[in-house]
């Protein structure tokens, strides 16, 4: 019978990680920038917003994002973003939420080689 049960239960995490409901499927971050308009130094202003994406009902932290390229005139704080292995590290590894409550960032320079492709990051269901 304890057989019958864990047979049971391995082919419902099976049917349910094929139906697209494993974490690391459907929890991805949202990366949208775009130019502000201002000029600062002569170089571009951009806007950052970073969010999970609507379908994910967990929080995630440790968000590193590609930043090859990635430069500023004005120097940003470290809390904000900073170079990590493997990337740069958003929100000292701060919680990252939906779209209603994203974190946000403006930075004066150049956009990186991969315009902050998301690299990776740990996700905490409540």
């Amino acid at each position: 019978m304890m057989a019958l049960k864990v047979f049971f239960a391995f082919l419902v995490v099976l049917f349910l990680s094929g139906q697209g409901y494993a974490i690391d499927s459907y929890c991805n971050i949202n990366v949208e920038v775009a130019k502000t308009g201002r000029v600062v130094k002569g170089s571009p202003e951009f806007g950052v917003v970073i969010y999970s994406t609507p379908i994910c009902p967990c929080n995630q932290y440790d968000v590193v994002l590609s930043c090859d390229g990635f430069s500023s005139v004005v120097p940003l704080k470290p809390e904000v973003l900073r170079k990590v292995d493997g990337g740069c590290l958003v929100n000292n590894g701060g919680k990252i939420e939906g779209k209603e409550d994203p974190f946000k960032f403006q930075y004066v320079g150049t956009l990186p080689t991969k315009k902050f492709s998301p690299v990776s990051s740990e996700v905490a269901c409540p």
